[in-house]
């Protein structure tokens, strides 16, 4: 693999035939203005990602109305109330200090009041 033939590249020798030679910058220019004008044409991501976003938007708006009506139909409060969290909390703290882990009764009680002391 030492001996190297030397290749003959005379033929992209662009002084050989400037005429042969112009035509081809010509027609390489002209498939890249043909190739840019094509991308141009494309949206780019952030364009396809735009188009979503009223769409997106519509359809959250849309569940706002149906949870929220949903929500004051069945007389349920959106926020809980202090209370709830703080049976929440004696809750977790008693847990933590007798070092157990409640059990989901022990938390829908907390929630819905029921068992208080």
């Amino acid at each position: 693999m030492s001996d190297f033939e030397p290749i003959d590249l005379s033929a992209l020798d662009p002084e050989r035939d400037p005429q042969r030679w112009a035509l081809t910058v010509d027609a390489v220019r002209l498939r890249v203005e043909a190739a840019l004008l094509q991308r141009s044409r494309e949206p780019d991501p952030l364009a396809v990602l735009t188009q979503w976003a009223r769409p997106i938007l519509a359809a959250a708006a849309v569940a706002v109305v149906l949870l929220g009506s949903a929500v004051i139909t069945l007389g349920g409060r959106a926020v809980p109330a202090a209370s709830e969290a703080r049976r929440l909390a004696y809750l977790a703290e008693s847990s933590v200090v007798h070092g157990r882990t409640p059990t989901g009764a022990q938390v829908m009680n907390a929630i819905t009041g029921q068992g208080a002391r």
